[in-house]
């Protein structure tokens, strides 16, 4: 196989992975040689040296060894024994399940040691430091040094893992050095980085090859986005004419100082040669979507088409709709493109796209599939931006050479905004539209939350809707989820039984699109629901919201969920109940209570909880980084901003850097 082809190579290549192991690791980010090479140890076993029992120190995980003394094995419970012996001075304790007749699998083991050496973290016990349920070796450990720990699944071993990366690191040789001559002066090479971070030699030299991979993470990742900020030539729309005059003196309200300047950058960007490349950033309620309705009637005045990409097919239905409401009076043609439509719809709104007969579309991914085809899209607008990544931002665009708008309702700090967002030129709209009440929020003690039931319901019975929300933090999590469709049916059957309730989750399949929309109809009363309504729901008949476990949400999600109510005349309240009583969880929820302005918060969430909770990566995928901490390695981030724009000044084109550029096409960004 050829050198640069075999990182790409499936990860059946390597030994012990068959087809159906190799289905089953994808959960683990593991397709192919490359990725097992690039996944890297979540944390390390201290083999550097073998520590005599007596010198075990308390709170330290410690590889020790020596005779297994005073071995023996107890019934504790029905199928539950209990396994002691001495190491020296030292207790060690195993707890087993076995049923059977005789002694347990796990005692027969230990029984045959002579010599045992333990892996583990000793406590202080009655009668001398105690291990429970170490890890053992009937041998000394072949590996004497650090030993890498990876991230694991259900029947998948560290062992396992270990021996893929070995049979990866095979290869190494084969990998090519993709950093420049000047820079890479200053880090270890590629190649031994990646040995060294697998394999440790020592702390220091795993130190030395983390400070390398992590520059090289943040440099491709800003290369990534500022390549597409170099390209000179896009669209230029016309000055604005009597169809933008028109939209704007149709408008049923007047529009805030912030929108104001918005529309006017973005009026000057679509007008420029160079692409428009701007994220709208504005707090829920802050009226992001007129500039987007701005841009479009602009780009169809000036004879392109416009491409509005949302999350979810709600948010996609109820986007469509608002812009047939404000564009189609204008002569604007708009229609909805998801997957959930009849195959023949589908084909008639490709067809007429492909055509140039469609002005503006609204959709999901679907937007981004092969089959769809623009006659000339010249504007492409991207709502709810965190739900997206470059990539399919960029595939969206592929689609023509159009101007970019992205809209996010998640404020996040400026500093941050520029590391993520660094090919975006940022506009934020800080105030509120004339009469939008702040959401009434209170922080409730658990006690009183059958109280705050009936309020909702008594809100309800006046012919209002409510939410209440539980934390699933990981969608993923069975046992976690479990607890909470069983608080939610308790709900149902108890406190909400004279309502009308929809239950909803990110594990269910169309059947949430459905409670959607039937919540939106006003056929449910109340939505209980996972965070999956954190954006795209715009209900403005919504009141009430009650947030279950609030201390378990980042302060910026609390806000994005509290801005589902209050989106009308009749104001909203939201209830924190917190089961917590720590001070850190009272200082935090005490930041949404006091304040409705969601950039203060973004910047108080990023303060106290970081920048991984900020952005929702544990609820919408993986860390943005697999080494880098947007925190620790913040000076890390911004030199290699600038190496990479200096790079792209002298050669946008990475000519003179072919491994760079490979690698560059190569990353899934």
């Amino acid at each position: 196989m050829q050198s640069k082809r075999i990182f790409e190579a499936p990860v059946t290549v390597l030994p012990g992975i068959g087809e159906k192991r190799a289905q089953s690791i994808k959960q683990l980010g593991l397709e192919t040689v490359g990725d097992v090479l690039f996944s890297y140890p979540r944390t390390y076993k201290d083999f550097t040296q073998v520590v005599q029992p007596h010198q075990v120190e308390v709170g330290v995980e410690q590889l020790t060894s020596g005779p297994l003394t005073n071995l023996y094995e107890r019934r504790i419970s029905q199928g539950r024994r209990l396994i002691q012996g001495q190491l020296g001075g030292m207790t060690l304790t195993w707890f087993v399940y076995h049923r059977g007749p005789g002694s347990s699998y796990l005692f027969r083991k230990l029984e045959r040691a002579k010599q045992l050496w333990v892996y583990g973290v000793a406590k202080p016990g009655l009668f001398g430091p105690e291990m429970s349920s170490p890890e053992f070796f009937l041998t000394a450990p072949s590996h004497q040094g650090l030993m890498p720990v990876y991230p694991l699944m259900s029947g998948i071993s560290n062992e396992q893992r270990v021996r893929w990366v070995r049979a990866a690191l095979k290869h190494l040789p084969l990998l090519p050095e993709i950093l420049p001559e000047p820079l890479l002066s200053n880090y270890l090479g590629r190649q031994e980085a990646l040995q060294e971070i697998h394999f440790p030699t020592s702390w220091s030299s795993r130190e030395k090859a983390r400070e390398r991979l992590v520059f090289e993470e943040f440099f491709l990742f800003h290369l990534g986005l500022q390549r597409g900020k170099k390209r000179q030539e896009g669209i230029r729309h016309k000055p604005s004419g009597a169809l933008v005059q028109a939209f704007l003196d149709n408008l049923p309200f007047e529009l805030t100082k912030g929108q104001q300047a918005a529309l006017q950058e973005v009026a000057k960007d679509m007008e420029a040669v160079r692409p428009m490349r701007r994220l709208i950033q504005g707090d829920v309620g802050s009226g992001k979507t007129v500039v987007a309705e701005f841009g479009a009637v602009k780009a169809v005045e000036s004879g392109g088409q416009v491409a509005m990409m949302v999350p979810t097919e709600v948010l996609a239905r109820q986007m469509a709709g608002r812009l047939k409401a404000s564009l189609e009076p204008l002569g604007i043609s708009v229609e909805l493109l998801i997957g959930n439509m009849r195959g023949k719809d589908q084909d008639q709104v490709r067809q007429a796209l492909a055509a140039g007969s469609l002005d503006v579309v609204v959709g999901t991914h679907a937007l981004i599939t092969e089959k769809v085809n623009f006659c000339h899209l010249s504007l492409a607008i991207v709502d709810e931006q965190h739900r997206f990544g470059v990539r399919q931002r960029s595939a969206l665009l592929g689609k023509g050479n159009a101007d970019l708008l992205v809209m996010s309702a998640t404020p996040i700090p400026r500093s941050l905004a520029l590391t993520l967002y660094g090919d975006l030129d940022t506009t934020e709209i800080r105030d509120l539209p004339a009469g939008r009440k702040a959401v009434d929020t209170r922080l409730v003690d658990p006690a009183r939350r059958d109280d705050v039931y009936r309020y909702l319901v008594s809100r309800v019975r006046q012919g209002e809707q409510a939410y209440v929300i539980f934390p699933i933090i990981e969608e993923s999590e069975t046992m976690d989820l479990k607890a909470a469709t069983q608080e939610m049916e308790q709900l149902q059957q108890g406190l909400l039984a004279e309502v009308r309730v929809g239950l909803i989750h990110g594990q269910m399949g169309k059947e949430k699109d459905q409670i959607f929309q039937a919540f939106y109809d006003h056929e449910i009363d109340v939505l209980l629901a996972t965070t999956v309504v954190e954006v795209g729901m715009d209900v403005p008949n919504a009141t009430v919201i009650v947030i279950e476990n609030a201390e378990r949400f980042g302060l910026a999600q609390l806000h994005q969920l509290r801005g589902r109510v209050g989106r009308s005349s009749k104001g909203g309240i939201c209830f924190l109940l917190a089961y917590s009583t720590s001070p850190h969880s009272r200082e935090r929820l005490e930041v949404v209570r006091r304040s409705n302005d969601g950039f203060f918060i973004a910047e108080e969430d990023l303060r106290l909880r970081g920048p991984g909770d900020l952005l929702g990566v544990r609820q919408w995928g993986q860390p943005l980084f697999r080494l880098g901490d947007l925190r620790e390695d913040r000076q890390a981030l911004q030199l290699a901003a600038e190496k990479a724009d200096a790079i792209l000044t002298q050669d946008p084109g990475l000519k003179s850097y072919p491994h760079l550029r490979d690698e560059l096409n190569r990353q899934t960004w």
